[in-house]
C-alpha cells in the first residue's frame, strides 16, 4: 500500500510539473502554463489533484509545506481557488448589471470589457513568464578548476573535428544515411582521437595503453585486454521508444560513429565481435545502426550483440535484464533514499564505453555521459527500465531545473562502483547535433553554418561534460530554444567534481555501504569561446587540457 501511495505521489508530481511556471531566479511558483491546449483543459483536474496531494502530505506532517513540491501544489491549488472565486464574483456582478441596466446589450458591453481586461492581464502574465532571461555565464567563472583530474594525461579531453565527415544538405535524404556521411573520415577521426588521448602513434598501442592504465588504476594489475573479456558500449537512444519507431530528423547516435567504434574494437583492440555489446536497456536501437554493423563483411561485425528493451527477432538481438543483486541508491531531493537496479549487462562485462551525444536536453540542460545512464536503471516499482523517478531532480522546460547547491543524481550514476570501475572510455558523438532529445539537428552559426562534425573523448567524465557544456553554451542555435540550458547546469558538474565534499552537503553513497564517493573528475570552464583555453592549456598543473589533433 505504501509503495502504491508513493508511486501515485511521484506520478502526480511529474504531471503537475508540466503545467507550472516558476521564477527563474528564486525557483518559486509564479503561475500556470497556458501555452498549450492540454494545460488549459486539464488545469481544473491538475488543481484538484494538487489540493488533495497537499492535504494528504501536509496534514500528517505540517513541516512538509516547506518542500518545493508542496509549494508547487499549494501555488496551483491557490490559483485554482482564486480562479473559482473570480468566476463566482463575475457571475454575481453580471447579475447585478443585468438587474440595474435596461437592456442586455449594456450588460454585454460591460461583460465584454471585463473579459477583455482579464484576457489582457492573462496575456501580460504569460508574456512576462515567457520572457525568461537565459543566464549562460557560469557561476564559478573561467579557469577555476575543481575536483581531481583523471586519465593517463589528467583532465585531457580530445576534440576531433572534420567537416568532410558530414555532407547532408538538410533537404534530400536523411543525415544518418551513407550519402550524408563519409565513413573513412569518421574512422580517421576516431583513430586521431584515441591516439591523442593516450599519446600513442598507433591505434593498437593506444588501446593497449588505455586498457593497461584502466586496469592498474582499478586494482586489476598492470595488464591489458585479455581475450574473452566482454565490453559494453552504452549509447543514447532516448527518443526511440518503440521497436518499429521510424527515424526522423532528430538526435540519435550516428551509425557511422558506431561503425568506427566497432572497427576500432575489433581491428585495433583485438576484441571478438561476439564480445562487443551495444546497449541501451530502456530504449530500442535503430535498425540503421544494426544494419550498418551487421551488414559489414569484415570478420566479426556480424557477431556484435545488440541489447535493448526487448529483443527483435533478428540475429544478435537480446533483451536487457535487471540485476537485482546490483542496487544503485539515490538521495532524492526530499532526503529520502531510493534504490533501483542496474542492467545486468554491466555486471556481466569487464569493460564499458560510455558513448553519449553532444546535445542539450529540455529537462536537464545537457545530455552527456552521466545522463546517458538514465537508460541503465530499472525501476523496482514500475518493473521496467524507466528513469522517471530521477526526473525529480529537474523540471520540464524550467529555467533553473537544478539550482546550485542542490543534490543531483548524476554523481551516483557516474560513481557507482560497477560503472565507475568498468568504464574505460567516455565519448561524445557530435557529427550532427540536435537541439534537444526530440528536436531536429542544427548547423552551428559559430562554424559558418556547418554541422558540428565532431567526436570528443576523455578518461575523465566530468572534464568531458564540462567541455560539452562550454561548446553547447557557445552556440545560439542550440541554446536559444532550450530554456533549461543555463549557468545553473554547473551544479551537476560541481557536485560530480566535488562528490567527496559537494556544495549540497549530500553524502553520495551509490552502494549504500557507508563508503562515500571521491571526486569523479575535474570541472572548469574555458577562458572564452574564441580561444577555448583551459587551465592546463595555459600552463597550469591542474584542470582540463583540451587537445585538438
Amino acid at each position: 500500500m505504501k509503495q502504491m501511495y508513493e508511486k501515485l505521489c511521484h506520478y502526480a508530481a511529474m504531471v503537475m510539473n508540466q503545467f507550472i511556471k516558476r521564477c527563474p531566479k528564486s525557483g518559486r511558483f509564479v503561475g500556470i502554463r497556458h501555452d498549450t491546449t492540454l494545460s488549459r483543459i486539464l488545469f481544473p483536474i491538475i488543481a484538484l489533484i494538487a489540493i488533495v496531494w497537499l492535504l494528504v502530505r501536509v496534514l500528517p506532517k505540517p513541516s512538509r509545506i516547506t518542500y518545493p513540491c508542496q509549494q508547487i501544489a499549494a501555488g496551483i491549488g491557490t490559483s485554482f481557488l482564486i480562479y473559482l472565486f473570480g468566476a463566482a464574483v463575475s457571475v454575481k456582478l453580471i447579475g447585478h448589471i443585468r438587474k440595474y441596466s435596461r437592456t442586455s446589450v449594456f450588460a454585454g458591453l460591460v461583460l465584454g470589457c471585463i473579459t477583455l481586461g482579464i484576457m489582457l492581464a492573462m496575456a501580460q502574465s504569460i508574456l512576462s513568464a515567457a520572457a525568461v532571461t537565459q543566464i549562460l555565464t557560469p557561476p564559478d567563472g573561467p579557469n577555476n578548476p575543481m575536483g581531481v583530474a583523471r586519465g593517463i594525461f589528467p583532465g585531457r579531453v580530445v576534440w576531433t573535428q572534420d567537416f568532410d565527415a558530414t555532407s547532408w544538405d538538410g533537404k534530400n535524404g536523411d543525415w544518418w544515411e551513407d550519402a550524408s556521411n563519409d565513413q573513412k573520415t569518421v574512422n580517421a577521426m576516431l583513430s586521431k582521437s584515441i591516439q591523442a588521448l593516450t599519446g600513442c602513434k598507433t591505434d593498437a598501442e593506444a588501446w593497449t595503453k588505455l586498457f593497461t592504465w584502466h586496469n592498474k588504476t582499478n586494482g586489476r594489475g598492470e595488464t591489458g585486454y585479455k581475450k574473452g573479456e566482454k565490453i559494453a558500449v552504452k549509447i543514447n537512444c532516448n527518443a526511440i521508444t518503440k521497436p518499429d519507431y521510424q527515424l526522423k530528423d532528430s538526435g540519435y547516435p550516428s551509425p557511422h560513429v558506431m561503425h568506427a567504434i566497432v572497427a576500432q574494437l575489433i581491428g585495433a583492440a583485438g576484441i571478438d565481435g561476439s564480445d562487443i555489446i551495444i546497449t541501451d536497456p530502456s530504449r530500442f536501437i535503430p535498425e540503421q545502426i544494426y544494419n550498418k554493423i551487421h551488414s559489414d563483411p569484415t570478420q566479426g561485425f556480424d557477431k556484435v550483440v545488440f541489447e535493448q528493451k526487448k529483443a527483435l527477432d533478428l540475429p544478435g538481438y537480446t533483451t536487457a535484464l535487471p540485476d537485482e543483486n546490483n542496487k544503485i541508491y539515490f538521495t532524492m531531493p526530499d532526503g529520502k533514499k531510493e534504490f533501483m537496479y542496474l542492467a545486468k549487462v554491466y555486471t556481466d562485462v569487464t569493460y564499458v564505453i560510455d558513448c553519449a551525444l553532444v546535445r542539450p536536453h529540455r529537462v536537464f540542460g545537457i545530455t552527456s555521459v552521466a545522463k546517458n545512464h538514465f537508460g541503465s536503471v530499472w525501476d523496482v516499482d514500475a518493473k521496467d527500465f524507466k528513469p522517471n523517478k530521477l526526473h525529480a531532480f529537474a523540471l520540464w522546460d524550467y529555467p533553473t531545473p537544478n539550482k546550485m547547491g542542490q543534490p543531483h543524481c548524476n554523481p551516483v550514476l557516474l560513481g557507482h562502483k560497477t560503472l565507475n570501475s568498468k568504464t574505460v572510455l567516455y565519448m561524445s558523438d557530435g557529427l550532427y547535433t540536435s537541439i534537444n532529445q526530440s528536436g531536429p539537428v542544427k548547423r552551428w552559426s559559430t562554424l559558418n553554418n556547418q554541422w558540428f562534425s565532431s567526436i570528443l573523448m576523455s578518461q575523465d567524465p566530468v572534464a568531458l561534460e564540462s567541455v560539452n557544456m562550454d561548446l553547447i553554451s557557445s552556440e545560439k542555435n542550440l541554446t536559444d530554444v532550450n530554456p533549461s540550458f543555463n549557468g545553473n547546469q554547473d551544479n551537476q558538474l560541481q557536485e560530480c567534481a566535488l562528490a567527496d565534499r559537494p556544495l549540497s552537503g549530500t553524502v553520495y553513497d551509490p552502494e549504500n555501504d557507508g563508503t562515500p564517493l571521491a571526486s569523479l573528475g575535474v570541472h572548469e570552464h574555458w577562458n572564452n569561446a574564441k580561444e577555448m583555453q583551459y587551465s592546463r592549456n595555459l600552463g597550469k598543473d591542474k584542470g582540463i587540457e583540451l587537445v585538438r589533433p
